[in-house]
């Protein structure tokens, strides 16, 4: 009996693997980020307020805890870069994931005192890009040692550091403003949260891609 080959992975799937994100240059023009820019500013009457009390575990194997935000639905800028296949094509070759296929998007907005707890993703976000649309946006709490952590050691790490976890293990990770680039990081397999918000009003336009 013969035994299988172990399957190759490609350069930008084992940095994706090992590290959980990838910054993707080039692929944002600046009229099209300026575009979003003003569709976010003109809708902000659709924002909706986005508010969770506790940590609960999903049966999608993501995790979620106390959250207090706004979220927008994407307009049509936004909708079109979720699904410009330039952008997917570049996502693809990025992360070493060859089947990924967008979700959708929509912005998340910020005001003084909104904060994120220690969260994942959905199961559609195997792929989740973040766009900053203010400037100055602060960086995310970022626990790649968590990747893939069952929802129990996550409400663990919660009970024993709190929803913003810091020392040895959990580190920040920041996202491009206005340079043509954009952040895919792996929303669904590492935690992530962020700190309660500064005094501007800040937005986040998040884009999901699942790997079938």
């Amino acid at each position: 009996m013969t035994t299988a080959a172990p399957i190759e992975r490609s350069p930008a799937r084992a940095a994706w693997e090992e590290t959980g994100t990838v910054v993707v240059p080039g692929v944002l023009e600046r009229a099209r980020f300026e575009a979003i820019q003003a569709e976010t500013l003109s809708r902000l009457d659709l924002t909706t307020p986005y508010v969770r009390e506790e940590a609960t575990a999903h049966r999608d194997g993501s995790f979620a805890s106390p959250v207090h935000c706004g979220f927008l639905p994407a307009g049509p800028e936004l909708e079109r870069l979720a699904y410009d296949k330039q952008l997917l094509a570049a996502l693809r070759v990025a992360t070493g994931l060859s089947r990924l296929v967008p979700r959708g998007g929509a912005v998340v907005v910020y005001h003084e005192g909104d904060f994120q707890g220690l969260h994942t993703d959905t199961v559609k976000a195997t792929a989740t890009v973040g766009l900053a649309l203010t400037n100055g946006l602060p960086a995310m709490g970022w626990a790649p040692g968590l990747r893939d952590a069952h929802p129990d050691r996550l409400a663990e790490v919660i009970a024993e550091h709190g929803l913003f976890p810091e020392g040895d293990g959990f580190t920040e990770l920041a996202h491009p403003y206005a340079d043509g680039s954009v952040r895919a990081f792996a929303g669904y397999n590492v935690p992530h949260w962020r700190r309660r918000h500064p005094g501007q009003l800040d937005f986040l336009a998040t884009l999901s891609y699942m790997d079938l």
